[in-house]
């Protein structure tokens, strides 16, 4: 049983692997030429990745849940980016899961700079659906997401703070 609660990141990252299979396989026929491989890329990558990370963690390595964190950030914007052809989609929002993670390990300092660190996937989302559906380019599409983690980001930290949770 995971002794706090940056223990259980581990086990929230392998619940959330038969729901990113079964998302590749829910759409299939829908993606456009070339992204259904990159879907099973990032997918196979996150199954291998989930693994790994599960065991160092219970193994006690002490850069387990750093990397875990660098990671999600990189595995979160992949998603973002893969499913960037769907219109309307709230694929964005998985990247409050890296700025939720950054505060309970790292405080405040771990959700405000993660909240920054999901800028290059906001906007690559925007530029692709501003080219996609001919519309100029937002940059509120952007900033408005990166100060709603930044607030997420100072809540969960400062929570993660008083409790002692942070590392």
């Amino acid at each position: 049983m995971p002794r706090d609660v940056a223990d259980w990141i581990p086990w929230v990252r392998l619940i959330a692997v038969p729901f990113a299979i079964l998302e590749v396989l829910v759409e299939r026929g829908n993606y456009p030429a070339g992204y259904e491989r990159w879907a099973w890329i990032v997918t196979g990558v996150f199954v291998a990745g989930a693994a790994v990370l599960f065991f160092s963690t219970r193994s006690g390595l002490p850069w387990a849940a750093a990397a875990g964190l660098g990671f999600d950030i990189v595995l979160l914007s992949s998603y973002v980016a893969v499913y960037s052809f769907e219109v309307g989609t709230p694929v964005r929002q998985i990247l409050f899961l890296a700025v939720v993670e950054a505060g309970i390990l790292y405080g405040r300092l771990g959700g405000t700079v993660t909240a920054f660190a999901t800028a290059p996937a906001l906007a690559f989302f925007e530029a692709k659906q501003s080219d996609d559906l001919s519309v100029p380019f937002d940059p509120g599409h952007v900033l408005g997401p990166v100060g709603l983690s930044l607030l997420i980001g100072l809540v969960v930290g400062t929570l993660s703070e008083r409790t002692g949770s942070s590392r």
